[in-house]
């Protein structure tokens, strides 16, 4: 029987410029009389992550470990790899650009050895680094802890894997993460739905803490949002509960009135601030500038919010299409 009682599972892609920030950290957690994994699963990089990971594993070879899988497009295949190599009791899900607080691992093991019950998991908090909080792509790092505190009961919603501990046991009975790329980056919310389905209990353990550096660039803000949108539609299909509609602020008339007219009115006030001469106006005052403002975080929500909306209307319609195709008798498709 394996000594280790955490088992930290991090899938990665392409990220060895953080991996030189997070591997230290990783390698010297303070663990009071326990021991402790990080498994990395690689999805398929090309940079030199690989080499950067062999190089930390060669001076501690008891901690690290490295699996490397085909390209899958999602964290969700490498996090399903890496619960099934875990030998820890619990597992800790971390993502690669998380720097860990040097008592992260030992924080969520005295949280599971204080509750001991299979079902009770932890959600641990990241903050955004100081020198990091002048860089307008920031406006997309921060999680909103700040609601998860004020929360009686938190909800499979708050499932984010960047930094939250399951017991292996209830995870493995339980359920892992779906495989389905197209549900990127949401995937984390739908095994949550499946987890509490199943008697999940998420705490909040702002004592577990790390830094978050996750580095989204400005050309890729536009495609942020398209992935993000089509993924609600995706998160929709699979689970059938409105906190989805409620938290993403899709319209429906599930409902109740006041929000759903809310919201509508936000709708429309976004529509109209959303145009050409707005963005236009924006560049002018600088939005396109390295340091954050109220300028550049207008500019780049609108820029991803205009984004989601669409690629949330191109996958209902690709769905539409395909429920068409799906109910259309062969024969009359062959004649058209």
């Amino acid at each position: 029987m394996s000594d280790i009682k955490v088992s930290i599972v991090i899938p990665t892609f392409n990220r060895g410029e953080l991996l030189r920030h997070s591997l230290p950290a990783l390698v010297t957690q303070h663990c009071d009389g326990f021991r402790y994994e990080v498994i990395f699963v690689d999805d398929g990089s090309t940079d030199h992550s690989a080499d950067l990971i062999a190089e930390f594993m060669r001076d501690h070879p008891t901690i690290l470990r490295y699996e490397r899988i085909p390209h899958s497009g999602s964290p969700g295949r490498p996090r399903n790899v890496g619960v099934k190599l875990a030998l820890g009791e619990v597992i800790l899900l971390l993502d690669d650009d998380v720097v860990p607080a040097l008592d992260l691992v030992q924080q969520h093991w005295l949280f599971h050895q204080a509750h001991s019950q299979s079902h009770i998991a932890a959600l641990g908090n990241l903050v955004v680094p100081p020198e990091s909080l002048s860089d307008p792509m920031s406006l997309f790092h921060k999680f909103p802890y700040e609601e998860a505190a004020r929360m009686p009961k938190l909800t499979y919603l708050f499932f984010w894997t960047c930094n939250v501990s399951v017991k292996r046991s209830f995870m493995s009975r339980a359920g892992v993460f779906d495989e389905d790329s197209a549900l990127h980056p949401l995937e984390d919310m739908e095994c949550g739905y499946r987890l509490f389905q199943q008697g999940l209990d998420l705490k909040y353990l702002p004592d577990a803490t790390g830094a978050h550096l996750h580095k989204t660039k400005a050309s890729d803000v536009a495609k942020k949002g398209q992935r993000t949108g089509r993924a609600q539609v995706v998160l929709l299909r699979k689970v059938p509960d409105l906190g989805v509609r409620a938290r993403f602020g899709i319209l429906t008339p599930e409902l109740p009135f006041k929000i759903l007219a809310w919201r509508f009115l936000r709708r429309c006030a976004f529509r109209l601030a959303d145009n050409p001469v707005t963005n236009w106006l924006l560049r002018r005052m600088g939005a396109e500038t390295k340091s954050r403002s109220a300028v550049t975080d207008a500019y780049y929500y609108l820029m991803f919010r205009r984004n989601m909306l669409s690629g949330f209307a191109a996958a209902q319609r690709d769905y539409a299409e395909l429920r068409k195709m799906l109910s259309t008798p062969k024969s009359e498709a062959v004649r058209s």
